[in-house]
């Protein structure tokens, strides 16, 4: 019986051909995306050479800037420590070169020649000295810690001669706030309050001071021995006044273990000190 032609059999295709195929794959792919790339820089390349220019413009200008300012830094250096130098021997052209780099010099450096020229100045001229510190706690430019500094040397020179109101104002702010030379404001405010015998003054900023977990030992021990000066001032809650006679009080504190001389039998010996 004739059941029509037959199928032919399948033959499986050898792997050389697979091979071969995925390397065609792989050959067109590579063309497509290194075509894609000659149209990006056929159509981007001025562009791009213009971003590079910028790059290495904005690089060397970089560098540039810094040798700039390390030769100012440099150059500013030489002035202050030349400023220095002629302290000693000619205070008034030291002065001059703190002021000139205060006004031309880097800012490190101008901060650093105010303080010096207003430092020189307290030993001969107190108010130029204190103008020129309070000038430098005014400046917003100036770090806020230099600016603390500032304020409390402007208050070393005037706490003599200042009164209360005036170094509160100096000071003041400085020992009521969380300032890293609170305990250093407050004992110059103790230390003024003291001077004017306003001992409930100077004990209100000697306790803030023992009771600030922050500051120094070297701090609350001055504030300790300083209350207790005060309390030693301050009159004692004793015997009854009434039994005190103004020889007493004009022969000042009996000796322990010598009764007072009225109480004393007539041609009893006084009590010998062990």
């Amino acid at each position: 019986m004739f059941d029509g032609p037959a199928r032919p059999a399948r033959v499986p295709a050898p792997r050389g051909s697979r091979e071969t195929m995925s390397d065609f794959i792989r050959e067109v792919d590579e063309e497509y995306r290194q075509d894609q790339f000659r149209r990006f820089l056929s159509r981007y390349w001025v562009a791009l050479l213009l971003l590079v220019v910028v790059v290495l413009a904005a690089a060397g200008g970089w560098r540039g800037y810094q040798y700039h300012r390390q030769q100012q830094a440099e150059a500013a250096g030489a002035r202050y420590f030349d400023a220095l130098d002629a302290l000693p021997a000619d205070p008034k052209a030291a002065l001059a070169g703190f002021d000139a780099l205060a006004q031309d010099g880097p800012a490190g450096y101008r901060t650093l020649a105010r303080f010096r020229a207003a430092g020189e100045l307290g030993r001969t001229d107190v108010p130029g000295a204190v103008k020129g510190f309070d000038a430098l706690a005014a400046d917003a430019t100036v770090p806020q810690e230099m600016r603390d500094i500032a304020a409390l040397r402007a208050g070393l020179l005037v706490v003599d001669t200042a009164d209360a109101a005036e170094l509160g104002r100096r000071l003041g702010p400085l020992a009521d706030t969380n300032s890293a030379f609170r305990s250093v404001a407050r004992e110059m405010l103790a230390a003024a309050a003291l001077k004017r015998g306003d001992d409930a003054g100077a004990g209100k900023w000697l306790d803030a001071i023992e009771a600030d977990p922050l500051a120094s030992p070297d701090s609350r021990q001055r504030a300790g021995f300083l209350l207790g000066v005060i309390r030693a001032g301050r009159p004692a809650a004793a015997p009854a006044t009434s039994a005190a006679t103004p020889g007493d009080a004009a022969a000042g504190k009996a000796e322990p273990g010598v009764p007072p001389a009225d109480k004393r039998e007539p041609g009893a010996k006084p009590a010998e000190k062990p």
